[in-house]
């Protein structure tokens, strides 16, 4: 079903606003996305900004790492004035096995935040953003987008509103009582990280690398004290060398992220 790309060419719409909200484009049958401004500068020069996609229920764009059929969203930012980067505070994701393959999802209406750097007195964000969107196919959507945010008093609806998806961004951790040491076994080709406490649910952690597309599998307990994640796919050791591997789990308390350094990338040693 959503395996195969669909081969159709996606046109690119452009919108812009001088208000704290662009208007809805739309990118794919019933699929709309516009960016949206807290108009509120930080201490730090940044502003927080969001992505919001109106998807139906049962359509879906995909998280950081998309999986093994999804596609990445990437957003281009030249052309913006004043602006120093744009980074995205993902929230955690729905994580789905489909006919076999592995994927990282968000379903329905979604905002994602955007945490901007400002770097002068008329920031204007033009944006080019290209994301994937699957129901019964997928197809490869992209839009441009232009926002001029005001700096002179908060826009309260879409701080809220802003606010309401931060609440589903996993908060640091640091992982004491939880997670040990992490390390790379070439042999089996699976992320192993040390488990501290025996009664923490593990089942919804997803290990990632940042700046990778590499993609693992489930958490599955290795022997008592030990986790591993397989890598769908193969990789050679270079790609693994001097990373750090991102743990990513909900809990009663809301979304984590534990990080940790990824040792023994070379040889499998420890």
């Amino acid at each position: 079903m959503k395996i195969a790309i669909a081969i159709i060419t996606t046109l690119a719409f452009t919108g812009s606003a001088l208000a704290a909200e662009t208007d809805w484009v739309e990118v794919a049958p019933d699929v709309s996305i516009r960016l949206v401004s807290s108009d509120m500068l930080s201490d730090d020069g940044t502003i927080w900004m969001g992505l919001e996609i109106d998807m139906p229920a049962n359509t879906k764009t995909y998280w950081r790492v998309p999986g093994e059929t999804g596609l990445p969203l990437v957003i281009d930012t030249e052309g913006s004035q004043d602006i120093g980067g744009v980074e995205i505070a993902w929230p955690y994701p729905k994580r789905e096995v489909a006919e076999g393959y592995l994927d990282h999802a968000f379903y329905g209406h979604v905002l994602l935040p955007l945490s901007v750097a400002i770097e002068g007195d008329a920031p204007v964000l033009v944006t080019d953003i290209t994301l994937g969107i699957c129901s019964d196919i997928c197809v490869p959507a992209n839009a441009s987008l232009k926002i001029t945010p005001a700096l002179d008093a908060p826009d309260r609806p879409n701080v809220f509103r802003i606010q309401q998806a931060m609440a589903s961004v996993p908060l640091p951790h640091d992982g004491e009582g939880i997670l040990g040491d992490a390390r790379f076994d070439m042999e089996a080709e699976a992320i192993i990280v040390d488990l501290l406490e025996p009664g923490f649910d593990h089942t919804s952690m997803i290990a990632d690398i940042a700046n990778s597309s590499l993609v693992f599998g489930e958490p599955e307990i290795l022997e008592p004290g030990r986790l591993s994640f397989a890598l769908l796919g193969r990789a050679g050791p270079e790609p693994l060398r001097d990373v750090s591997v991102h743990f990513t789990f909900d809990s009663d308390d809301g979304p984590f992220e534990i990080v940790r350094p990824l040792a023994g990338t070379a040889d499998g040693s420890s």
